[in-house]
C-alpha cells in the first residue's frame, strides 16, 4: 500500500510525521469527502492553482481489523486543525508501544469518525467505489462530479 512505501517528511498527516507511514480512512463517504477537500483546497491554495476540475479521486472501500487506540473521547488536544505537533508526538509514542492504530473524530465533519492505521495488514485490500474529481473555484472546493452518472454536487463551506 502507498502510505507505507512511500514514506517522506514532505508528506506528513494528523497521526504521522513521514518518518513511517499510515493509512487512513473513514466511517463513510461523505467524512472522507469533507477530509479530502480540506487537503485538497490547502494544497490548491499553496499551489495558486487556476479555477477548474481540478482533482480527480476515488472513493476505496475496505475493511479494518484492528483494535485502535480510541481517542475519541477526552482528547481535544490532539485534533487542533491547525497543528498535527501534538497528535504526531502521542501516535509515534503508542506505534513505538506496539498499537495498531488510532480512531479519532473527525475534525472536518462533525458527526464522522476516521482512523490512522500504522499497519498494513490491518486493512483489507480495498476495491473502488466512486470516482469523482473535485471543482476548484479559486479559494476553495466548491463542487464535486461523480464521474460513473455525471451528477454535480455542491459542498457547503
Amino acid at each position: 500500500m502507498v502510505p507505507f512505501v512511500h514514506v517522506t517528511p514532505d508528506h506528513q498527516g494528523r497521526f504521522h510525521d513521514g518518518t513511517y507511514g499510515a493509512f487512513y480512512g473513514a466511517d463513510g463517504f461523505e467524512t472522507a469527502l469533507f477530509e479530502t477537500v480540506h487537503h485538497t483546497r490547502l494544497f490548491c491554495a499553496a499551489t495558486d492553482d487556476a479555477p477548474g476540475w481540478i482533482a480527480d479521486k476515488r472513493e476505496l472501500v475496505g475493511q479494518l481489523d484492528a483494535v485502535l487506540v480510541d481517542v475519541r473521547e477526552g482528547f481535544g488536544d490532539l485534533l487542533d486543525p491547525d497543528d498535527d505537533g501534538r497528535s504526531q508526538a502521542f501516535a509515534r509514542e503508542h506505534r513505538a508501544n506496539g498499537a495498531n492504530g488510532i480512531v479519532y473524530p473527525s475534525v472536518r465533519n462533525p458527526v464522522g469518525t476516521c482512523f490512522a492505521a500504522f499497519h498494513p495488514d490491518v486493512v483489507s485490500a480495498p476495491v473502488q467505489g466512486r470516482h469523482i474529481t473535485y471543482h476548484w473555484d479559486g479559494t476553495r472546493v466548491d463542487m464535486f462530479k461523480d464521474l460513473g452518472d455525471g451528477s454535480v454536487y455542491a459542498i457547503s463551506a
